[in-house]
């Protein structure tokens, strides 16, 4: 076992020690093996090369890998069309930049500021939208929705919001069917003043994350390198330690090792911790133990 750990461990820091723009890529494809995207007719191809780019560098490097990849994953987002996630575009753009870059004359350089611009996009965007499209955001509504019908966080209205089992299940009946129907009574729905405060909280602390993110990849200089992988990894840290989406976090932090400095290997290193947490968050149900 201590042969093992001491194996992983030195194939880690070789990989800390690579250029950033390959661990980005192994990143990406880890997060492909992890959360396999599209049906079966898309899947076992996307495994397929993740795991040849993983064996061997060669794949790994190939604009070819990443070509097939762009046209998987764009796959996916036309076949889900119009229901797609949000990170089915991302990892599609992102896959597309990484196809790019390899052809272009410097392509760690061609991928770090194309990641650096895609996760500025990503975050101004989440902005716009949030501050000035959505009052239905701004005034808590989402989250408080959000809390109640969405099942994934059924722990954390439980055990955070104060909800219980029954009111919540309630709530949920009459937000998934009960808004269609003009003759159905609303139930009386008994909201803790926790549960108000906890979309409070969500709504405000999450705008105020994605601003810090925003503005930190906007200044311009590598100078504010260590700002912007601090703040990338602050808001993955705590964002999805409740938001069951770790492969947009896993998508965000390959693209924030893509564009960190060649020499930052703490900072590579950071990134390759915060994405090992992301798995302990999905993999432990530890919301469950704060009731």
């Amino acid at each position: 076992m201590k042969r093992r750990a001491r194996q992983v461990l030195g194939a880690v820091t070789a990989w800390v020690r690579d250029e950033g723009a390959d661990l980005a890529l192994r990143l990406t494809l880890i997060d492909l093996l992890f959360v396999p995207v599209g049906s079966w007719s898309v899947r076992p191809f996307v495994m397929l090369l993740a795991a040849g780019g993983l064996l061997h560098r060669a794949v790994l490097r190939s604009p070819a890998t990443w070509f097939l990849l762009t046209g998987l994953t764009g796959w996916r987002v036309v076949a889900d069309w119009p229901m797609a996630d949000n990170h089915a575009y991302l990892l599609c753009y992102w896959c597309l930049a990484v196809f790019l870059s390899l052809l272009a004359p410097c392509p760690a350089a061609s991928l770090s500021q194309s990641a650096r611009s895609l996760v500025t996009l990503v975050f101004v965007f989440a902005l716009i939208w949030k501050a000035l499209l959505s009052p239905d955001y701004l005034d808590g509504t989402f989250f408080r929705v959000l809390l109640l019908s969405d099942r994934r966080f059924e722990s954390l209205s439980l055990s955070v919001g104060g909800m219980s089992t029954g009111d919540l299940e309630v709530a949920r009946k009459f937000l998934e069917t009960g808004l269609h129907d003009p003759k159905r009574s609303v139930p009386n729905v008994v909201e803790p003043p926790s549960q108000r405060r906890l979309a409070s909280t969500a709504t405000w602390g999450s705008l105020a994350m994605e601003a810090l993110v925003a503005f930190t990849f906007l200044l311009p200089g590598r100078s504010t390198a260590l700002l912007r992988s601090t703040a990338l990894l602050v808001f993955c840290a705590i964002t999805y330690a409740v938001a069951p989406v770790s492969g947009f976090g896993w998508i965000l932090l390959a693209m924030g090792v893509a564009q960190s400095p060649q020499d930052a290997h703490g900072l590579r290193l950071l990134h390759v911790v915060c994405f090992a947490l992301l798995l302990l968050y999905r993999e432990i149900p530890w919301l469950t133990w704060c009731g």
